[in-house]
C-alpha cells in the first residue's frame, strides 16, 4: 500500500466505536492520527486533509441515524478528496438509515467513501445487549474487511465505484428518549461527569442536573460517575430498558461490511 496519512476520527461516549476505529486504523498502519470528536472542544476545531489521506470514521447509532448534536459531529472535516472507510455502531438491535447517513455527510463534506461497516457493540441503556462485542470473531471479520480495503487501495478501477450502502432515504425521523441521566443525593460534585459530557449538557457549578434541551442520552456519564451516582432514576425508564434488553438479546447480530 502506497505511503499515506491515516487518520482514526471517532465519536465514542462509551467507547464502542473508538475501539472499532482504532482496531481498523492500526490494522491499516503502524502508525496513525488519532481524532476524538466526542470531546466538545474538538469537534470545535477545523481538520483538513488531502487526496492521499486516508480516513477512518466511526459514529454510534442513535434510533438508526447519526447522533444529531448541537454544532454536529462531523461539520468542521474538510475532506478535499480524501478516501474514508465509514463505521456505524449499534447495541445488537439495527442501524436502520445511520451508515448510509455517514455516508451522505461525509461525502457533502468532500470525502470518498470506499468500503463501510455496520459493527456491533454493547447497547447504551441495556449492557447485556452486545455483552463481549466486538469478540474474537467480529475482530477476524474486521481484519478480513481490511484486508479488502488494503486491496482496493491499489484498485483504481475499484476505487471508483461507488459504495453501496443499506438505508433508506429520505431517513426515518430521528427519536428521542425521554429520560435523562442526573445524580443522586451521594454525588460528591468531582465534575467527572461535567468534563466527559460531550453534548456539554452538564454545569460545572450544578453536575448533579442535565440540560435535557442538549443531553442526547449517550449514558457516558453514567459509564464514569465514580460512586455510581449519575443514572436515569425513573422507575418508569428502568421498566421500558428491562423490556429492551429482553428483545435485545434474542439473538446476537453480525457485523455487515460493504466494498
Amino acid at each position: 500500500m502506497t505511503d499515506r496519512n491515516i487518520y482514526a476520527i471517532y465519536f465514542s461516549p462509551t467507547g464502542g466505536t473508538k475501539k472499532y476505529v482504532l482496531s481498523a486504523a492500526a490494522m491499516l498502519g503502524e502508525k496513525y492520527k488519532e481524532i476524538d470528536l466526542t470531546d466538545f472542544d474538538k469537534r470545535r476545531k477545523s481538520y483538513s486533509f488531502g487526496e492521499n489521506d486516508l480516513a477512518i470514521i466511526g459514529a454510534p447509532v442513535y434510533f438508526g441515524r447519526v447522533a444529531q448534536i448541537e454544532n454536529g459531529i462531523f461539520d468542521r472535516l474538510k475532506g478535499n478528496g480524501a478516501k474514508a472507510v465509514l463505521f456505524s455502531v449499534y447495541g445488537n438491535r439495527d442501524y436502520d438509515d445511520a451508515l448510509l447517513e455517514l455516508k451522505q455527510i461525509t461525502s457533502e463534506n468532500g470525502f470518498k467513501a470506499i468500503g463501510a461497516a455496520a459493527v456491533i457493540a454493547p447497547h447504551s441503556f441495556c449492557e447485556k445487549a452486545g455483552r463481549g462485542r466486538p469478540d474474537k470473531n467480529d475482530m477476524a471479520a474486521l481484519a478480513d474487511f481490511i484486508n479488502k480495503i488494503k486491496n482496493k487501495l491499489g484498485d483504481e478501477a475499484a476505487l471508483r465505484k461507488e459504495v453501496f450502502i443499506k438505508g433508506h432515504y429520505p431517513f426515518k425521523p430521528y427519536g428521542k428518549v425521554p429520560f435523562y441521566p442526573s445524580a443522586g443525593e451521594d454525588c460528591d460534585k468531582c465534575r467527572i461527569c461535567f468534563q466527559i459530557c460531550p453534548a456539554n449538557a452538564i454545569e460545572g457549578k450544578n453536575p448533579r442536573e442535565t440540560d435535557e434541551s442538549k443531553c442526547i442520552s449517550c449514558m457516558a456519564c453514567v459509564r464514569v460517575c465514580p460512586k455510581k451516582s449519575r443514572a436515569i432514576h425513573s422507575l418508569k425508564a428502568k421498566i421500558a430498558f428491562k423490556m429492551l434488553e429482553k428483545k435485545l438479546t434474542k439473538e446476537n447480530k453480525q457485523p455487515e461490511f460493504f466494498l
